[in-house]
């Protein structure tokens, strides 16, 4: 039987697609075409290579995070991520709550409250990661505002109610299902409010006997959710929503080092973190005054405008590129901050360690996003060996189509589909199930 030609697969007509290329073939054309990107996907990609932790890349040498980073590193198997990004989010409340913001030529203030997502394991310990964190930074004087879990849209409204526009962390112990909440009825307005709080647009709510309004709402959302079901929480037009895009979703993938093996006698207790000494690095960080107006020097306004430039060659759609970009602003006052600088201005130098994280964002993005695809994929694979189950060696793409019409579309993917079969089968050794041999006879 001739070879089935395989053509590339599309993207369905219902899903926006989100990743714009062929992945690391694309990658690669883009190393070689910029160097500036290449540089900076170097770093990254070769920290990993040398079994460096790939964060290092955006963590300033003897600064707050890379005590933190350290600590967690050599008493725990937590994948290094989960501190680094607490700690992030935790100073951003901080700066928040001390009235920071980053004033634009136009007028426009930008806060630092961000909306975090931590993505790893089941059982990684992220809560505790986010546990210890708090620990310390309450030993070194500092708690942040927390607001209360919302059981619903009224209760969010509520709680929002009672800050007043006094900046507030949202812990969510579990993203997936508080998402799984936003599609019942008692929260299906709370995307929107946290959209509007995201904006800082007054909200406003009639009741029977009043009107509640909520002015100039500040809120930041640090989530943790397990990474392998984040596809069955978040459908593709989850991900195209204008909430999703405001979150940024970091992946906290498990370290293969085999000194960090999570049944490493040494963590058998995981007692072994010096929260004093992450206290001590937060009080001496603290010293560090904090402006109500800060503002962007000349050089780091061009930063910025080369950071929006090379992030859009990526392969990311624009507006998940314009959210990230985004939080280069609100980045660029924490590492500020992180560094020391007594002054209100902005530097080139702030801006590039926000890009740098801003570039783990993307790249993190692009993983997420990509395994969807392949998920995709494996699961319609799952569906052609079913009807191998069922037609035996008489399957033929004809059938794939007429079976799965509604994911496939046309016979071209059929044929792919099948061919990719074939290709499975083969790869299994002569026990698997194949129809046809290469001189086209039958098992």
């Amino acid at each position: 039987m001739a070879k089935t030609a395989t053509t590339k697969r599309k993207p369905r007509k219902h899903q926006k697609r989100l990743v714009k290329d062929d992945g690391a073939r694309a990658l690669l054309a883009r190393m070689l075409t910029c160097k500036e990107t290449g540089s900076v996907l170097k770093a990254i990609l070769f920290a990993q290579e040398r079994d460096v932790w790939r964060g290092v890349v955006a963590t300033p040498p003897a600064s707050l995070l890379e005590v933190v980073v350290a600590e967690f590193m050599r008493e725990t198997p937590v994948a290094a991520e989960l501190p680094f990004m607490s700690t992030v989010c935790l100073i951003a409340q901080l700066l928040c709550e001390r009235g920071a913001a980053l004033v634009m030529n136009d007028g426009q203030r930008i806060r630092p409250d961000l909306y975090t997502v931590l993505l790893a394991g089941s059982g990684e310990m992220k809560t505790f990661s986010v546990g210890k964190l708090l620990k310390a930074f309450e030993i070194g004087g500092w708690q942040p505002v927390q607001m209360n879990d919302a059981g619903s849209t009224a209760g969010l409204q509520e709680e929002l109610q009672k800050k007043q526009g006094a900046p507030a962390l949202w812990l969510l112990e579990e993203f997936g299902q508080f998402w799984k909440q936003t599609k019942t009825e008692v929260h299906q307005a709370t995307p929107r409010i946290l959209l509007m709080a995201y904006d800082h647009a007054t909200i406003s709510k009639q009741l029977k006997n009043s009107l509640v309004v909520i002015k100039d709402p500040c809120l930041s959302l640090l989530g943790v959710t397990v990474i392998d079901r984040i596809h069955e929480i978040l459908t593709p037009e989850d991900w195209g929503s204008g909430l999703c895009q405001r979150i940024a979703f970091v992946f906290a993938p498990k370290d293969p080092d085999p000194d960090r093996n999570p049944f490493n006698r040494k963590f058998a207790i995981l007692d072994g973190i010096n929260l004093e000494r992450i206290a001590a690095a937060f009080r001496k960080a603290n010293e560090t005054p904090v402006h109500k107006d800060y503002r962007l020097s000349a050089d780091a306004r061009s930063a910025i405008g080369d950071a929006w430039v090379l992030m859009g060659k990526q392969g990311i759609t624009q507006d998940f590129v314009r959210r990230i970009e985004f939080r280069i602003f609100e980045y660029a006052l924490v590492y500020h901050w992180l560094l020391g600088k007594a002054s209100n201005e902005i530097d080139k130098e702030d801006v590039n360690w926000a890009f740098r994280l801003a570039m783990l964002h993307v790249a993190d993005l692009r993983k997420i996003l990509d395994d969807k695809e392949y998920a995709d994929l494996q699961d319609l694979l799952r569906r052609a060996e079913a009807l191998r189950l069922k037609f035996g060696d008489k399957l033929e793409p004809r059938h794939v189509l007429m079976f799965m019409y509604r994911q496939l579309k046309t016979m071209p993917a059929a044929e792919a589909l099948y061919s990719l079969l074939i290709d499975k089968e083969r790869a299994a050794g002569p026990s698997a199930p194949i129809a046809h041999l290469e001189n086209g006879g039958v098992i």
